[in-house]
């Protein structure tokens, strides 16, 4: 009996022997890394990694989390990551599990009931659990899109000519399934107005704001009403009426019959009192079948004469001007000037104490010409100034080329100290320069040289074939491409400081260059909003970090407008590159859909940028993305309306790196081995950049 006693109790020893050596041998054998390929898309090495050695209640977590979508596997991995592992966060992770007796399934949009919606079709998005035998339904038909490795679904569906529409999203996995019903109410931004009864449109009219118009300018007034009727308006108590035409050619924004357009040239007999503002209302009419209706427009005019100039200087440090279309309309929206006319924003501020002679107002913007454009500049960014003589043109005495700092400076020395306007536009080598109110000096010269100034010559400025009078051209070419440039007034002397290209190394072009990285939005602006509730603000911080961290270990000095998550505002992200003189700013993005935008076909990369000098830039980084990746190229898009684009003592570029909303692309934003993969493809491009200005210089 004592024999077999000790026999139990070594049988028990040895076992539990095995036991500790196999719970050991699991502990040191087995590292997250390890066990998280097969359970989860191989995604969140980063985020779990602190968990280090396994044990129970982590392997019960990771495992839950594998039956989670993409998105739920975010936050819980994220939260590990922030705050680290604990049995509160296992026993969440438990509760949400129990609750998923169905297939997950979260429609972000249409995000709620009833939500109204003015493009058709509309996108249909949202996500589901990340498996090859998931099938996602919209009213019946399969989705176009899903992606089984997160889980994300799009498609499109085309709604009917009513109002209101039901949107029914189903996920089956297996015999279980999960559905979501929304309705959607659809407000359309345009109709027909019917022939009867005879209407006009309470909004969409123009001008909506008041007008100031001198002699030889146009007064159009544009307004919707009942199609097929005889259309005129009417100026203050006058009898005499402007004939008005139904347009049959019309903007893309708007279809159908009953838009209606009028013109009147300014004369100055309309003009009853010189020099003195005088409002009077602007009534449209229309008549049909012995039937008249009229319409007084919210916009007044005031018909002043030219015989006094309104002299007025811009008042701050920055100040943004828009240059007029007058090839089109716009009939619905708001326009700068409150009367109809399309706007570009030009693409570079005017500086403080420009002066302009002021040809009228449209709402709170003054109109200003410049050679054969009109262009305006809002009232707070401007001061009347009363001048003396009328005269704002100054001459140019002189041109000294100078070399300071590394830099080149061509500056210009003007008799008056008054500001005259300028126009800027910059090329690949060159950079030309527009002046209003420009006289040459008898004695004009131009002296000095610099290693960046191959040639400078003014020219008279020609529209068609005539020279526009008191205007002149001035052309700097240089000996290298463009890769930044300032200009600013030292008292009477316009300088325009250009920069060199860094000296690039052919083995590694990267190699101390001092690049900013702008990751977009942050703190309350969170930018778009992909399928699971992920904000664009948090994907690319996360592809900002990957490129800053292959852009280091090839030896570039790396500024991170933002590390964290935090409000930061258009002027401290762009300023961080001047004030470093960095070699780039890049600005990393994440794109969304306008609503009616083909959701599923278009997706893929952008690349934006300002100056004509930053296309080659743009266009290099968009053809490493899609080379590396396989997304298609959506375009390279010029936007001088984009604030982190607007200063160019810096070559800048704006990265849009892929569709939230697309389930082809947002594994690219929402999987770190991809972002890793889009930051890569960044950063060649950045090195395929300096090689190719090294090249040229």
């Amino acid at each position: 009996m004592k024999k077999y006693a000790i026999c139990v109790s070594l049988f028990l020893f040895v076992i539990l022997i095995v036991f500790s050596i196999s719970i050991k041998s699991f502990s040191a054998e087995v590292s997250v890394q390890e066990y998280l390929k097969g359970k989860l898309p191989a995604i969140f090495n980063i985020y779990l990694a602190s968990l280090e050695d396994l044990d129970e209640q982590e392997v019960e977590f990771i495992d839950l989390l594998a039956n989670l979508p993409v998105e739920e596997q975010r936050t819980f991995a994220r939260e590990v990551y922030e705050e680290g592992f604990s049995p509160e966060l296992l026993e969440r992770l438990r509760d949400l599990q129990g609750k998923l007796e169905k297939p997950y399934l979260k429609v972000a949009f249409p995000g709620t009931d009833r939500q109204k919606i003015s493009g058709n079709p509309i996108f249909v998005f949202g996500c589901t659990l990340p498996s090859q035998n998931t099938k996602v339904t919209v009213n019946g038909e399969e989705v176009e899109r899903y992606d089984e490795l997160t889980g994300n679904f799009l498609t499109l569906v085309e709604i009917p000519e009513k109002t209101e529409f039901p949107i029914k999203v189903t996920a089956t996995l297996g015999e279980e399934e999960t559905s979501l019903e929304r309705t959607v109410v659809y407000e359309p931004t345009w109709q027909e107005m019917p022939e009867e009864p005879l209407a006009i449109h309470s909004a969409n009219v123009q001008p909506r704001e008041d007008q100031i118009l001198g002699e030889g300018e146009l007064l159009r007034v544009i307004v919707q009403g009942s199609p097929g009727a005889e259309a005129a308006f009417k100026i203050g108590n006058s009898g005499a009426e402007v004939a008005m035409e139904e347009l049959s050619i019309l903007p893309a924004s708007l279809n159908g019959r009953g838009i209606y357009l009028g013109s009147y040239p300014v004369k100055e007999s309309d003009i009853s009192i010189k020099g003195k503002e005088e409002w009077q209302f602007i009534t449209v009419l229309l008549r049909r079948g012995g039937k008249e209706i009229s319409r007084r427009l919210p916009g007044k005019v005031s018909l002043t004469t030219g015989d006094t100039p309104h002299i007025f200087k811009t008042i701050n440090e920055r100040t943004r001007f828009y240059r007029i279309n007058r090839e089109s309309f716009n009939l619905q929206g708001v326009t700068l000037g409150g009367d109809g006319w399309l706007t570009q924003v030009v693409g570079y501020d005017l500086l403080p104490e420009t002066y302009f002679k002021v040809t009228g107002k449209a709402g709170e913007y003054f109109r200003i010409r410049l050679g054969a454009n009109d262009y305006l500049i809002h009232q707070s960014d401007m001061a009347e100034y009363q001048d003396e003589g009328g005269e704002l043109n100054s001459t140019l005495s002189g041109i000294t080329i100078k070399q300071k700092e590394g830099k080149s400076e061509v500056r210009l020395n003007f008799s008056n100290s008054r500001h005259i306007p300028f126009l800027i536009e910059d090329k690949s080598e060159q950079l030309s320069i527009t002046f209003y109110g420009i006289g040459r000096s008898e004695n004009f010269s131009i002296t000095g040289s610099s290693s960046s100034v191959k040639t400078i010559e003014l020219v008279p400025q020609v529209t068609g074939l005539s020279a526009i009078e008191s205007a002149a051209v001035l052309n700097i070419k240089l000996y290298h491409p463009l890769v930044g440039y300032d200009y600013f007034w030292d008292k009477s002397e316009l300088v325009i400081s250009l920069r060199k290209p860094p000296a690039i190394s052919p083995d590694n072009p990267l190699q101390n260059r001092i690049i900013v990285l702008d990751p977009g939005h942050g703190g309350d602006a969170v930018g778009a909003i992909g399928p699971g509730d992920v904000p664009e603000k948090v994907v690319v911080l996360e592809i900002s970090r990957y490129l800053k961290q292959l852009l280091v270990e090839k030896g570039a000095r790396v500024i991170m407008t933002r590390s964290e998550d935090r409000n930061l505002s258009i002027r401290e992200r762009i300023e961080k590159a001047v004030e470093e003189e960095a070699d780039l700013f890049i600005s990393i993005h994440a794109n969304a859909h306008a609503q009616g935008a083909d959701a599923v076909s278009y997706h893929g990369h952008m690349t934006l940028y300002n100056y004509n000098y930053n296309k080659q830039l743009a266009e290099i980084i968009l053809n490493n993305l899609a080379k590396k990746t396989g997304l298609p190229k959506t375009r390279v898009w010029k936007r001088p309306d984009i604030g982190v684009l607007r200063r160019p003592q810096v070559p800048s570029v704006l990265v849009e790196t892929a569709y939230l909303m697309h389930p082809k692309d947002n594994r690219y934003l929402l999987l770190p081995e991809y972002q890793h993969e889009l930051a890569l493809s960044i950063r060649d491009g950045i090195s395929d950049y300096f090689l190719n200005i090294n090249s040229s210089n």
